[in-house]
């Protein structure tokens, strides 16, 4: 069996990435790779390139394998790896790892009671930021302010040392996890966390409408050697969020509430608000959203900007796109920075 995976990997990455979506299946098995490749030119402040102009071509490659389990009915084991990969070192200001883990993950899923895993996991909380998470060029970032100073694991929506249910009922989503931290990771300041969310999906004659709603905490370890930024001790929020699809338009919005406990301080509280519209023109989408994150009682926004992006379906899961991003303001400071991104899309 170990001959017969590697050879069909080996003719599957000759032949044509594109079409290598199940490398291997038998009777309890399966395997699958799947990616992408992305190529991106920019120039402006509000971008990688910063006051330049800069181009990086990066990209994402992963597996997923499942395997019956003859023990326990209807349960089997399932795993994913995926990778961000970069090509370039040391030439753009992106400063990140050539290949670094996006998920890590392996679990247990039954066919009516869903799945339960542990590794790097995509949290509870994207089932609300994923509705305005649609731009290919541009990745909203108005959630989850301040946790990585708690948990330093954690990258937009996820983050090591998750236990997480995933449970699906006739269109009914629910997500649940506890955050024990990982033990050869270099966090010193995480004691746990929890997230829970839930996501369902209605319609209305041709109107779909999708509301969704996510809570989290994450608190620190007691007398810690490891200064933490600003004493925060305890990191809680609640966002929610409603997604309207009809015909070729969408709109989307989210809002959320923050706030972090801190040493000998008052409470840092935050409230945040995204949107996104689209209309899909045959082969061509164009979107538009808003964004800010505001601290209590400051008088400009902690964070603030729009952008506005066309996307044309060149062939399938290939996309050419053009990106405005306008920053209006920056960690309490206005800002009049702007950016346009063009990037050349291929999933698989």
């Amino acid at each position: 069996m170990k001959n017969k995976i590697i050879m069909m990997m080996l003719f599957a990455g000759i032949s044509s990435s594109a079409l290598a979506v199940n490398v291997y299946k038998d009777k309890d098995t399966t395997l699958d790779i799947y990616g992408r490749l992305e190529y991106q030119f920019a120039h402006g402040d509000a971008s990688f390139a910063g006051n330049d102009s800069r181009n990086q071509l990066g990209g994402r490659l992963g597996i997923y394998v499942t395997r019956d389990l003859s023990l326990l009915e209807e349960t089997k084991v399932i795993g994913r790896l995926e990778w961000q990969v970069r090509t370039e070192k040391n030439d753009n200001k992106t400063k990140d790892k050539d290949l670094d883990a996006r998920y890590a993950w392996l679990g247990l899923s039954h066919a009516r009671y869903g799945e339960l895993i542990g590794g790097r996991t995509q949290n509870p909380l994207y089932q609300v930021m994923r509705m305005t998470d649609k731009y290919k060029n541009f990745t909203p970032n108005v959630y989850n302010y301040g946790i990585s100073t708690i948990d330093t694991s954690y990258q937009f929506n996820r983050q090591d040392g998750t236990l997480q249910w995933n449970g699906d009922f006739d269109g009914h989503q629910i997500r649940a996890a506890y955050v024990a931290g990982n033990g050869n990771s270099d966090n010193e300041v995480l004691d746990n966390a929890m997230m829970l969310s839930y996501r369902k999906m209605l319609k209305v004659g041709d109107l779909k409408i999708t509301p969704a709603i996510a809570a989290s905490e994450f608190n620190r370890k007691d007398n810690i050697q490891k200064k933490v930024t600003d004493d925060r001790k305890k990191h809680q929020q609640v966002m929610g969020g409603l997604q309207f699809d009809y015909d070729a338009m969408s709109l989307a919005v989210t809002a959320g509430k923050l706030a972090i406990e801190r040493d000998n301080k008052s409470d840092n509280d935050y409230v945040s608000f995204d949107s996104v519209a689209s209309y899909q023109f045959e082969k061509v989408k164009i979107l538009g959203g808003y964004s800010f994150l505001d601290e209590d009682g400051q008088d400009i926004y902690e964070k603030e900007g729009w952008r506005a992006e066309a996307q044309l379906t060149m062939a399938k899961n290939t996309y050419l796109s053009v990106s405005y991003i306008k920053q209006l303001a920056d960690k309490n400071v206005k800002t009049n920075d702007d950016a346009v991104i063009v990037g050349l899309r291929f999933d698989f």
